[in-house]
């Protein structure tokens, strides 16, 4: 059930009131992506005090009145209508944040396609690039392991020198 202003106008205090109303449908859009953020953490931190509240009632009206539900079924109600409100304002929160990083996914992509079909020689460059990755990971050669470098003397300087110019799957025959 979505929660209109006046039922949380009497539940929440001014500060969770202004937070409430920043992620109302026209409040919300203004925001920036650092407000959001900033907005969604205040939220969830008021959610989960209020969720750990209406536990921690539930609980000791259980001990004091013997039955699960409490001298009356709705001795905490009103703090559980405040979690349900924040929780609310989270949902509505994460749902802007994750449109706004969409959008800015969508155009970052399209700027990384602008610049490649304006530029070949980036083209050209990223095929020669994967080019050399994949034949490094094909002869198992990459980059001097720290053996290589730390090797010293005429068998050490051997020794790399197989490494990186042998084919892989021979056995490597090393000097005694």
């Amino acid at each position: 059930m979505a929660y209109q202003r006046t039922q949380a106008q009497k539940l929440l205090t001014v500060a969770e009131l202004a937070l409430f109303d920043a992620g109302r449908t026209t409040e919300i859009g203004k925001l920036s992506k650092s407000e959001l953020r900033s907005k969604l953490e205040r939220s969830r931190k008021l959610r989960d005090k209020y969720r750990d509240l209406y536990r921690r009632q539930r609980l000791a009206v259980r001990n004091v009145s013997g039955t699960k539900a409490g001298a009356k079924g709705d001795a905490n109600r009103r703090t559980q209508e405040k979690e349900e409100i924040l929780a609310e304002s989270v949902a509505r929160f994460e749902a802007r944040l994750a449109k706004i990083e969409k959008q800015e996914d969508r155009e970052f992509e399209n700027a990384q396609k602008a610049v490649s079909s304006k530029v070949p020689a980036a083209k050209m460059l990223k095929k020669a690039v994967a080019k050399k990755l994949v034949s490094t990971k094909q002869s198992g050669a990459g980059a001097p392991t720290r053996a290589t470098k730390a090797s010293k003397g005429k068998v050490g300087e051997a020794k790399a020198q197989k490494r990186t110019s042998a084919n892989p799957l021979e056995p490597l025959n090393l000097p005694n």
